[in-house]
Order: C-alpha cells, then sequence, then structure tokens
C-alpha cells in the first residue's frame, strides 16, 4: 500500500518538475553554446590585433608603412566577414532555443491536458 503511495507521489513529482528540468537544460546548453562563441570572437579578436601590432613595430620605411595599410585593410575584412558568421551564429543560436522552447510548452500542454 506505502509502495503505491510513494510510488504515485514519485510518478507525479517527476512529471510535474519534468518541463522545469528540461528548461533548466536547455538554457544550460544555451548558455554554453553563446559563451563559445563569445570566446572565439574574443580569441580572433585578439589574434588579428596582436597580428596587426606586429606587422605595425616592423614599419620602417615607406614601403614596410604601404604594406601595413594594406594589411589593416586585410585585418578589417578579415574581421568584419567574423561579424557576420557570429551574427549567424546567434540567430541560428536563438532560433534553436525558440524551437525547443515551444516543444517543451507543447509538450507540458498535451500533458497537463492527459
Amino acid at each position: 500500500m506505502y509502495n503505491d503511495f510513494f510510488k504515485s507521489v514519485t510518478d507525479q513529482s517527476e512529471k510535474f518538475f519534468s518541463p522545469a528540468i528540461q528548461f533548466n537544460q536547455l538554457v544550460a546548453k544555451n548558455i554554453e553554446q553563446l559563451a563559445k562563441i563569445q570566446l572565439d570572437a574574443a580569441h580572433s579578436f585578439t589574434e588579428t590585433s596582436v597580428e596587426q601590432l606586429k606587422t605595425a613595430a616592423e614599419v620602417k620605411d615607406v614601403k614596410s608603412f604601404i604594406d601595413f595599410n594594406a594589411s589593416q585593410l586585410s585585418a578589417v575584412n578579415k574581421l568584419s566577414q567574423q561579424l557576420i558568421e557570429d551574427g549567424q551564429k546567434l540567430t541560428q543560436l536563438g532560433q534553436e532555443f525558440k524551437d525547443n522552447l515551444e516543444t517543451i510548452s507543447n509538450e507540458t500542454v498535451k500533458a497537463a491536458k492527459v
């Protein structure tokens, strides 16, 4: 008798807390992916900046100055492309989060109707 009661309470509490657990897991996964995108962007930006500092330190004459200016343009193009790619990654991450959240919501509504 008590076993059935405790099993029933356990089953009900699992059903009750399941959406919250799924949501927390989704948020944790999303934060992890967002942090990775941010760290990758910071690494890329830092790497490009250090390369440009090294190139600037090598400027000794007019030719090296012209080469430095050309490398600046290349660095700006590289960073612009990186920003576009990061924006696309963030958009995809947001869309996946929205889709997963809708799935959890729909499952919760279905379970509540039963």
